[in-house]
């Protein structure tokens, strides 16, 4: 009875102790609403809202503190297991209150959010190791100003090596503010923890995240995720389309781009949506089971054959884009200030240089045709070049080197920020952590080429197309397929017959053979067995009746051969 009266108490004042922290953090935000710092949103009173994007980036530092944000507090990681974009927050990275507005840090840190809102994202807030840590009512403002647009398509925050009071202040916020955000947080201890939510290694881990992590780990162990043996997915491109694509689209591409093209292209967030794992598993699994070619994807719908064709593609084993060729991509003109020159760079260096095997070409062109396709209605889709170009670059590149990789990815639209001059005497310490200054030039990267590819898909491909067309045509001329042949190393020249001789053949000889056995008392005439006719017996018929073909017409045995699908029969049959 006295434990029970005791556990009661210890309950009330539990309870007591939450209602009070959730009326106290009420109570600073209501406070705030009235006192805020001079530079925030509320106090530019006459600004649009891009204007006032434009001085709050500007500030009065030129940028530097908007290319700080970017680049260093809260950066662009690869893509989750679902093909989810990823950012990672740095509590480590965080300012001096005492010399950095807050308030615009906060605005700065929501228009960075807003290059990822539109589509499913995924964050990873690296939450120890902080110098600086922001107050309770800063925190509070910043969970009330990133409203609905924020929280909606955020799949899951993770967040790693958190302190107590940063899961007491969160948890209260979420209970009193939002129940159903409070699912999608998950408090990680360790990066072991980290490595089996998402993929570690396409993240930038700064020492002082692994410091702290000493302390609770030994080592970071990093699960493999090896899947089983595919018949399409994590197959090699030649493998499946043919050195020259001879073979066609596979068909998790061909399926997808078919049911696309004729019901998804004014889909709005064509792309940008994932749908929930489960249902991915069981489309590739019907894929991989037996017998089966082709999905149905009228019952799964346009967002899951959009995911497939993008997990298709991310999950080659040779890139579509390898590493070796990012710096050729990097000198590339301009195109928004030099469109026709960058377009005849992509044409005639990149894409010639991307076609080995030349099948890589031909699967751009399927790709970026569905992806023109649906730029065309962008009115009603919302899906422009530049969205698609963000949701479809990930899914190109992936090499050993993921910082790079990311570089490559980047849709950071801050990079013309000027930065400050590297060694003066005002440096902030912070600087040394992460140097991205060669990052921060505005040069051309996989998202700007494939930008270029949508909005100039006939220029580029043109003589991809042109090639394919001429294919078609003379594929359709052709009144037959071209007789085929089989060399057998170290063998005299194959005797070619057509398919119906072959049959005709095979049963005029097995009733000679019959005949000649029973003649011979090899078998009984009763015998019902039929003897089999061998390779042997069929290439010395042909070399016969070839000797007197010769002597023939020979010109009209020529043509009556051109005319029939063929094969050899040697004595490898």
């Amino acid at each position: 009875m006295d434990s029970g009266n005791g556990f009661a108490d210890f309950a009330k004042k539990f309870n007591s102790f939450g209602n009070q922290l959730g009326n106290n953090i009420k109570r600073v935000f209501n406070e705030g609403q009235g006192a805020r710092r001079t530079g925030s949103s509320d106090d530019v009173l006459g600004l649009d809202a891009e204007a006032f994007r434009e001085a709050t980036i500007a500030g009065n530092d030129g940028g530097e503190l908007a290319t700080y944000v970017n680049e260093k507090l809260v950066c662009e990681a690869g893509v989750d297991f679902d093909s989810r974009p990823m950012l990672v927050f740095y509590a480590c990275r965080m300012l001096n209150p005492d010399v950095v507005d807050y308030d615009r840090l906060l605005n700065l840190i929501q228009f960075r959010l807003d290059d990822f809102v539109e589509s499913d994202y995924t964050v990873v807030l690296f939450a120890a190791n902080a110098r600086y840590n922001p107050s309770i009512k800063w925190l509070f403002t910043a969970y009330r100003r990133l409203g609905r647009k924020y929280k909606k398509n955020l799949k899951a925050l993770y967040i790693v090596h958190p302190l107590t009071w940063v899961r007491v202040v969160m948890t209260a916020m979420n209970a009193v503010l939002s129940p159903k955000f409070a699912k999608k947080v998950r408090w990680l201890d360790t990066l072991s923890e980290l490595a089996q939510a998402v993929p570690i290694s396409q993240i930038n881990i700064p020492p002082e995240v692994y410091q702290f992590n000493a302390t609770k780990e030994v080592e970071v162990r990093v699960p493999a995720h090896a899947r089983p043996p595919s018949r399409f997915f994590g197959v090699t491109l030649e493998q499946l389309m043919g050195v020259h694509g001879e073979l066609g689209l596979p068909a998790p591409v061909a399926d997808a781009l078919d049911y696309l093209y004729t019901n998804a292209l004014e889909v709005p967030d064509l792309f940008r949506r994932t749908p929930p794992p489960p249902t991915l598993q069981k489309v590739r699994s019907q894929y991989e089971a037996g017998g089966h070619v082709s999905v149905a994807y009228a019952v799964w719908g346009e967002h899951v054959a959009a995911a497939v064709l993008k997990t298709w593609c991310r999950e080659l084993p040779q890139p579509i884009i390898p590493p070796h060729y990012y710096e050729l991509i990097r000198q590339m003109p301009d195109p928004a200030a030099q469109p026709d020159q960058a377009a005849a760079y992509a044409r005639d260096v990149i894409l010639p240089a991307l076609a080995d095997p030349p099948c890589v070409s031909l699967l751009l062109a399927a790709l970026f045709g569905l992806l023109r396709a649906v730029a065309d209605h962008a009115s009603i889709n919302n899906m422009t070049s530049g969205r698609l170009a963000a949701a479809w670059a990930p899914n190109f590149v992936h090499s050993s080197q993921p910082d790079v990789d990311i570089t490559m990815c980047s849709v950071t639209r801050f990079s013309e920020a000027p930065l400050r001059a590297r060694g003066s005497d005002d440096d902030d310490d912070d600087d040394d952590v992460l140097d991205l200054a060669g990052a921060s030039e505005n040069r051309p990267n996989v998202v700007t080429l494939a930008k270029l590819m949508v909005d100039q898909y006939q220029t580029i491909f043109k003589p991809i197309l042109e090639a394919a067309e001429a294919l078609t045509k003379k594929q359709a001329s052709a009144p037959r397929k071209p007789p085929r042949t089989t060399a057998v190393s170290g063998m005299a020249p194959a005797v070619q017959a057509s398919d119906e001789d072959i049959t005709a053949l095979v049963e005029e000889m097995g009733q000679t053979t019959v005949s000649q056995m029973q003649a011979t008392g090899s078998i009984q005439t009763a015998d019902p067995v039929r003897p089999v006719v061998t390779a042997e017996d069929i290439t010395r018929r042909l070399k016969a009746e070839q000797a007197a073909d010769v002597r023939g017409d020979g010109a009209a045995q020529a043509q009556d051969g051109d005319d029939e699908d063929v094969i050899v029969i040697s004595k490898a049959f």
